[in-house]
């Protein structure tokens, strides 16, 4: 392997003609969290993670944004409510125009077994800029025939891989390569060395690199594409960005209690009071709607209906927009105890917003079977 040290670096592919060409810059946030930054100034930002769950580490306040993409709703790669309601945000396939980036959505398929509770959706997303054409592949599985067709020439690809394979195997991230004619490949999705082991299911990015040719280990997490052709330059790895930082201390101590309560819970549920109280811990240590959920729950199973409505409104009201799978978790039970309270009207207002904003269909289908009583 080599180092680069300079800030931007020229990093090497075989694309075509030079005169098309000009600088695209690529700037790595973490995980699968990636900026593109067009030859005019248009800055994409491509599927943003939730600060608070996971990864063991925050999403930089800094990050601007002219436009979101989202492969599917995991909150490891959907975050778009960092930029409010001015930033637009696509999801979709399908074809548009932001600035001098030309944007292409193609239908995928959530790698196995993940993704079951939306449907497996998934929107590999072409940017085509400066004559480089760059693929994020989210957490595709491996690509059909149909996907390689639709997304044509692709000059550098992001994908996820890691030493444990969590999404793609070693022989899917090789076949996906051969169909996509050897583009330079930049790997996502891989445990970041030094910051707290976390998280513990997937790996490292070392084991899988180790068994490549071509690898350039960047000091930086900023390259600028296409510059010079060489094609030894196979695989490019990012460092992440200098502005990530750890999760605090509360944070991860809440994390650990809740993992503690559901271990005893799995292993023994009738040491169910001892696991309320690490619940209540993780509730009291920390601000986040997973752990209020959690709490209220422990409460409604405890016949504690008016405490735990008083808790989820209380954590929807400063919950704002950040997490929207817990806020559409918390909204679901929250019409349940609504309904148990007799308080039909206020139960039926949740519902109708976890049909208008959430996409698990498990939530979707309570909300409908309520709604057309």
């Amino acid at each position: 392997m080599t180092n680069a040290r300079t800030l931007f670096l020229t990093v090497a592919f075989a694309v075509c003609s030079e005169a098309a060409l000009a600088d695209v810059d690529v700037e790595y946030i973490a995980h699968a969290c990636f900026v593109v930054a067009s030859p005019g100034g248009t800055r994409v930002v491509i599927d943003p993670y939730n600060s608070s769950r996971w990864l063991g580490y925050h999403f930089p306040d800094s990050v601007k944004a002219d436009v979101v993409l989202i492969t599917h709703p995991h909150y490891d790669h959907d975050a778009s409510y960092y930029w409010g309601d001015s930033v637009p945000v696509f999801r979709e396939p399908g074809r548009s125009r932001v600035g001098d980036i030309e944007l292409l959505g193609v239908e995928g398929h959530h790698a196995g077994p993940y993704g079951k509770e939306f449907g497996q959706r998934n929107t590999v997303w072409l940017l085509d800029t400066g004559g480089v054409r760059i693929a994020h592949l989210g957490d595709n599985g491996p690509l059909t025939e149909a996907n390689v067709r639709e997304l044509g020439r692709v000059d550098v690809v992001m994908l996820p891989a890691d030493g444990d394979d969590h999404i793609l195997k070693k022989d899917e991230i090789a076949a996906i390569r051969r169909q996509l004619g050897e583009p330079l490949v930049i790997p996502m999705h891989y445990r970041l060395d030094g910051l707290r082991g976390l998280p513990r299911s997937i790996g490292p990015i070392g084991p899988w690199l180790d068994g490549q040719a071509g690898v350039v280990r960047l000091d930086s997490n900023r390259a600028r594409l296409p510059g010079d052709k060489d094609p030894d330059r196979k695989v490019l790895v990012f460092s992440p960005s200098p502005e990530l930082e750890r999760w605090s201390d509360p944070l991860t101590a809440a994390w650990e209690a809740l993992g503690a309560a559901r271990k005893i819970m799995a292993d023994d549920p009738s040491r169910a009071a001892e696991a309320a109280v690490l619940v209540k811990q993780a509730a009291d240590s920390t601000d986040g709607i997973v752990f209020s959920f959690q709490w209220a729950r422990v409460l409604a199973q405890s016949r504690r209906t008016t405490e735990a409505i008083r808790v989820l409104e209380g954590a929807l009201v400063r919950a704002g927009r950040d997490d929207w799978e817990y806020r559409m978790h918390a909204r679901s039970l929250l019409a349940e105890l609504y309904v148990k309270a007799g308080r039909t009207g206020d139960a039926a207002a949740q519902y109708r917003l976890i049909l208008d904003r959430s996409y698990r269909l498990d939530l979707i289908e309570k909300a409908k079977a309520f709604l057309e009583e």
